[in-house]
């Protein structure tokens, strides 16, 4: 594994408060959303876990990956018994090669990651090729108004691109928003389902 520009956050991660607060949100907005109990899960650029820890005592178990080793080493320092990392890239070939990746997901989680894509529709085609029929996939990302923007991605982007991936019963929500530095920084959470 090479390191990424992620690595050098890694130690400190967890205790930055807004990064608990964002996972936090999304796990309550998530439990809005479906039941996890018993659940099969692909927590996809799970950082340090803060959302698959928050997972853990609900769902049969999370397959966990992000492609900061040392982000992937905090995740493993938690020991969590239903929690199985991987410290790599999404790719087709990984995919293939990896047997915690051949099974049929009941719930993709991507917190915060999708913005930083450099090809987010192919990485989404991945995301519905792994989930079982009728399972459903959730992102949550910093919301953008521009199009062109590096920080986050706009509601449009997000709809398109996860229309052209394939996913049904697509619904988007702003269901709340972050402060961090003194800024507030609305966040955006898309729902889609494997048909």
């Amino acid at each position: 594994m090479t390191s990424n520009e992620w690595d050098e956050f890694a130690a400190e991660w967890d205790s930055n408060t807004a990064t608990s607060v964002y996972a936090d949100h999304a796990f309550e907005e998530l439990t809005q959303v479906l039941d996890l109990e018993g659940l099969n899960v692909f927590d996809f650029g799970c950082g340090t876990g803060l959302l698959t820890e928050r997972l853990s005592p609900h769902v049969n178990e999370v397959i966990a990956l992000d492609g900061s080793t040392p982000m992937i080493n905090q995740l493993r320092l938690k020991a969590l018994p239903n929690i199985f990392p991987i410290a790599d890239f999404l790719t087709a070939n990984l995919v293939r090669s990896n047997k915690l990746l051949q099974q049929e997901f009941d719930l993709i989680t991507a917190s915060s990651v999708c913005a930083f894509l450099s090809d987010y529709i192919t990485t989404l085609l991945i995301f519905k090729s792994l989930l079982r029929s009728g399972g459903t996939y959730v992102q949550w990302d910093w919301l953008s108004s521009d199009e062109g923007s590096d920080m986050g991605l706009t509601k449009s982007r997000v709809r398109r691109s996860m229309d052209d991936a394939g996913f049904i019963n697509i619904a988007l929500t702003q269901p709340f928003a972050i402060e961090n530095s003194g800024d507030v920084m609305p966040v955006l959470m898309a729902v889609g389902k494997a048909p």
